[in-house]
């Protein structure tokens, strides 16, 4: 009995240590008294595009516990490959081309077989030598474009290529509060080729340090006993002279193997019999095709959420997308995450967007427009409206099936309200809570109609 008591003290003392040090690591996170539209701290020039990094150490973002970032690839640049401590979700904001992922443990499926010779036990054919036989074999490579969402599990290296003849832009967020990153609130990329000559500057203690590759921390030595290869070729792996950046332009033909496009592909017309594991499981899904909408009005716009339901993946990495596109004057009516924290970064046209905290205060009342991020915290009730003649945006939201209630609409919590209770909240006769209850008739998008002073400031109380 002594001993359960002494463990029983043990365990509590040991729940109040952790409580109290990430109270402390993390203190009044969330008391935000003001939001504002965040543009990229960080610029990462490269041969081939650059990165753009947001500061992860903005009171908005740490209290959504993510980090964000704009990756710009030039045509023929590769983004080299990296993984990440964090869960990842990517949105393809601009552009085509085609992506990579390494997933641990899973086999090279995409492969030259042309020349293959069964049997050999090597890629190579039975007594030839490199260049002849099989000319490569690696895992899955995918086309991407504009509209794709992509998602990708920490530890999972990934690279890009614009094949196309603009720039491929690409969005991210990283959940730096996820149970997966076992490290700090930091975003921590890990390449493995290529060598960053600004350094990871968001990082503290960090300053303009060169970020290399993890390759050039080995010995060529030891580099060269692993890979089979001269020491020569092993300190070209750790690209110490190498400052191109992390975005390098491709000399020549990029000869990958990779599938038809969808529209060059044959219908399928049933299942191939495989089962899906974590090395064919499904990553990305495009979100720009209205006809594929949760909500559409032809006159306002579309919204097109992706969840768990949709992508699988997503309910182990537990987050989740939204794509809104809408027209001038139309209206998201006001509403809030029941249990996700949300970034909302603009991918074209501009919008007046009002966001309320647990105190009532406006929080943020202002215009956004192309390239701007901003951060919702969970329960924050948000309102958006088209100043521009198309208003597109994407929301990453830190749960795999968020979840959204309203204020105003036919599926609202007002609809939910007795007459009686919305009557006696406000003060109001049962005719006035018939109007607030019953007046709008729509969901989600509503054309924008009320007072001419809307988005204007408060005046100040008498």
């Amino acid at each position: 009995m002594a001993r359960l008591s002494s463990l029983l003290y043990f365990s509590i003392t040991v729940l109040i240590f952790l409580h109290g040090s990430t109270a402390q690591q993390f203190p009044n996170e969330c008391q935000l008294d003001q939001l504002n539209a965040l543009e990229p701290s960080h610029v990462l020039k490269a041969e081939a595009g650059r990165i753009e990094v947001w500061d992860h150490h903005a009171p908005q973002l740490r209290c959504s516990g993510v980090s964000f970032v704009r990756y710009i690839i030039e045509s023929q640049g590769l983004y080299l490959p990296s993984f990440l401590n964090t869960a990842k979700l990517s949105f393809v904001a601009k552009g085509q081309g085609l992506m990579g992922r390494v997933v641990p443990g899973c086999a090279e499926t995409f492969q030259d077989s042309s020349v293959f010779q069964p049997g050999s036990g090597s890629p190579f054919g039975e007594g030839q030598g490199q260049g002849q036989g099989f000319r490569d074999m690696h895992q899955k490579v995918e086309h991407i474009r504009s509209g794709d969402t992509i998602a990708t599990h920490p530890g999972v290296a990934q690279w890009f290529y614009n094949n196309g003849n603009q720039p491929l832009v690409i969005v991210a967020v990283m959940d730096l509060a996820s149970h997966q990153n076992q490290l700090d609130r930091n975003p921590r990329p890990f390449y493995l080729a290529g060598k960053n000559p600004q350094g990871q500057s968001w990082l503290h203690g960090r300053g303009q340090q060169p970020q290399n590759n993890i390759l050039n921390g080995f010995s060529p030595e030891v580099l060269a006993q692993a890979f089979k290869i001269d020491v020569r070729t092993a300190q070209q792996l750790q690209n110490q002279q190498d400052n191109r950046g992390n975005i390098v332009r491709v000399q020549g033909p990029f000869g990958v193997i990779r599938p038809p496009l969808k529209s060059q592909r044959p219908q399928e017309t049933e299942a191939n019999g495989l089962e899906e594991t974590i090395c064919s499981a499904r990553c990305t899904d495009n979100l720009d095709d209205p006809s594929n909408a949760d909500v559409y009005k032809p006159q306002l716009g579309y919204i097109s959420i992706l969840n768990s339901y949709d992508l699988p993946i997503l309910r182990v990495l537990r987050l989740s997308a939204l794509r809104g596109s809408i027209r001038q004057n139309a209206m998201v009516l006001p509403q809030w995450n029941a249990n996700a924290n949300a970034v909302l970064y603009v991918t074209d046209g501009e919008a007046q967007i009002q966001v309320v905290n647990d105190n009532g205060d406006r929080v943020f009342d202002g215009q956004v427009s192309q390239g701007q991020l901003l951060s919702i915290p969970q329960g924050f009730s948000v309102v958006k409206r088209a100043t521009s003649d198309q208003f597109r945006w994407i929301e990453f939201k830190t749960n795999a099936n968020a979840q959204i209630n309203t204020l105003a609409g036919r599926t609202s919590v007002m609809r939910g309200l007795p007459l009686e209770v919305i009557a006696n909240g406000y003060q109001i006769s049962l005719e006035e809570a018939r109007r607030v209850k019953f007046n709008t008739i729509e969901t989600t998008l509503t054309h924008s109609s009320g007072p001419a002073s809307y988005g204007r400031p408060r005046k100040a109380d008498a």
